[in-house]
């Protein structure tokens, strides 16, 4: 019903997504934040890098007069979110029952289940949640996806992913392990939202006050 506060999202720093020719699953999450409005995405990535250039040619007095850009505009992050994997399967193999009960039924209809295999891949996430201003890891979930095809050596399609080829992350979409990543990431990111639903969505009110020094009395 409100927005939760501020989130930045960062990467792990073991880098799982490589092996499985994926893309940073931190561009991921930022979709899931951006289409369910549950927080105000913060950029601390390249285009926080961007802007931090636009900035120092600001203090330089590179600008035109009037670009109001300074000091103090900055939106702090009220949380910092990780996603990152505990396990994944992504065997796309499977088991050749068709060979077993071919070998029994024989003749054509025995060719014909020779082609029949089923594979399951799976993946479990976790996603977690810590408050900038107290380090408490305020939330943390996991999720898990799963997908089994039985076909005759057919790929299985995949619907309802517009947008996110534009998003940087093509890979989730084309790949069965990166469908059942997605699946995983909805399951935890789903969890975590429904964990976080009663702040009050003000955490620089929530946090205890600052501590200050004073120079003179």
């Amino acid at each position: 019903s409100h927005k939760l506060g501020t989130l930045a999202v960062k990467e792990p720093d073991n880098n799982w997504w490589g092996a499985l020719g994926l893309e940073s699953p931190e561009a991921l999450i930022k979709v899931f934040v951006m289409k369910s409005g549950c927080f105000t995405l913060l950029d601390r990535g390249r285009g926080f890098q961007a802007a931090q250039q636009e900035r120092e040619l600001a203090s330089g007095g590179e600008l035109q007069g009037g670009s109001n850009i300074g000091k103090g505009q900055v939106k702090a992050a009220d949380y910092v979110m990780i996603p990152d994997i505990v396990s994944k399967n992504n065997d796309s193999g499977g088991s050749n029952i068709g060979g077993f009960l071919g070998s029994f039924i024989g003749h054509g209809a025995g060719a014909i289940l020779g082609g029949l295999s089923i594979s399951s891949k799976t993946a479990d996430v976790v996603l977690t949640i810590t408050n900038v201003r107290t380090s408490e890891q305020q939330a943390m979930e996991e999720g898990h996806g799963a997908k089994r095809d039985i076909g005759f050596n057919m790929g299985a399609g995949w619907g309802g992913w517009g947008g996110f080829g534009g998003a940087g992350i093509s890979n989730y979409q084309n790949t069965e392990i990166g469908q059942v990543i997605v699946l995983a990431y909805i399951d935890a990111y789903t969890k975590l939202v429904g964990d976080l639903g009663g702040l009050s969505g003000n955490a620089s009110a929530d946090a205890p006050t600052q501590a200050v020094s004073m120079s003179r009395p």
